[in-house]
């Protein structure tokens, strides 16, 4: 065989090796050890958002964004120029969460919120503390029993201190502004609570006739307590799903009283978890709810302007550049 024609068959190896590996990450990705495009993305070292992937700052006075970080959680809320982060996602995503943070234009947090100490929803609080002036960092009531191995960040307070935040324990009941919005406090963890989930920190913002809910991993007991609680009165525009869309939240009875316009869920693609479960997406289908998914659609905008509720996705911005 010439060195010509070795070369040639040894490319054409090549190229099917790749199209292969590309199908086998495409279809199996984030299940069991089979990586996804984002862990690949990180482990080599190439950005994990582009200008084009990235979520599109938006005109209007209230804007919540729901940034895809993969299986975890990072909402950015806007309101008259100030601005809230919920979560921030798994540690794996660090790139991805403080570049879409920087194509919005966000000089400083008014407040840094953390639902509860599980890692897919503070894997970049030290990045986003390092990174950005934070105000306030608002926590939930958390006593974890002796056989509890959740915790927050290694040096979270330390550092959080160290940059000058305000650290707070957030009680049900207090409101904190947020330009001419109002965050609201319903549940501020949990003594009670029988799980990490169920002691999430569960917020409402208010602005104007907008409303949006969100209760990090709240589960079904949870629920059942704002529920009791709070009745209708947990009506919302905007609903983040509960646990990424698992069926252990996101109860036809809870759903009932949200009574959400829209619904979004953040999750990874191809995930471990199944998520977003199918039960979670009948209930959200049995209120009339409208359904946006990161896994599928990206980063997801909604923005609040002449009492309408209008959605831009990243996957849609994406598809107009190209």
């Amino acid at each position: 065989m010439t060195g010509k024609r070795f070369a040639r068959l040894a490319a054409a190896v090549v190229v099917c090796l790749l199209v292969l590996a590309a199908f086998v990450v495409q279809l199996l990705g984030g299940r069991g050890s089979v990586p996804g495009w984002q862990q690949l993305r990180a482990a080599l070292g190439v950005p994990l958002q582009t200008e084009e992937s990235a979520p599109q700052t938006a005109d209007g006075s209230t804007v919540v964004y729901v940034l895809d970080v993969g299986q975890g959680d990072a909402v950015l809320l806007c309101q008259d120029g100030a601005y809230c982060l919920i979560d921030t996602g798994p540690v794996e995503a660090e790139d991805a969460l403080l570049y879409d943070l920087d194509v919005l234009g966000v000089p400083s947090l008014d407040y840094l919120v953390l639902t509860h100490p599980h890692a897919d929803h503070t894997g970049n609080a030290r990045a986003v503390l390092r990174t950005l002036p934070v105000k306030t960092l608002l926590l939930p009531l958390w006593q974890p029993t002796a056989d509890e191995t959740a915790d927050w960040p290694r040096h979270l307070a330390e550092l959080a201190a160290d940059s000058g935040a305000e650290i707070l324990t957030a009680e049900a009941g207090e409101e904190f502004p947020l330009g001419s919005g109002t965050l609201q406090i319903l549940q501020g963890g949990s003594e009670d609570a029988d799980s990490v989930n169920d002691a999430s920190l569960c917020t409402l913002f208010t602005a104007g006739d907008f409303r949006f809910l969100d209760t990090g991993d709240a589960e079904a007991d949870a629920e059942q307590r704002l529920v009791d609680t709070y009745g209708p009165t947990l009506h919302a525009t905007l609903f983040k799903a509960g646990h990424h869309g698992s069926y252990t939240s996101n109860s036809l009875t809870f759903m009932q009283a949200v009574r959400p316009e829209a619904v979004a869920v953040s999750c990874g693609l191809h995930n471990d978890y199944g998520h977003p479960h199918r039960a979670a997406l009948q209930n959200c289908a049995e209120v009339g709810a409208e359904v946006w998914r990161t896994d599928l659609e990206g980063s997801l905008t909604f923005i609040w302007q002449n009492n309408t509720l209008n959605v831009e996705t990243s996957a849609d911005s994406a598809d107009f550049a190209a």
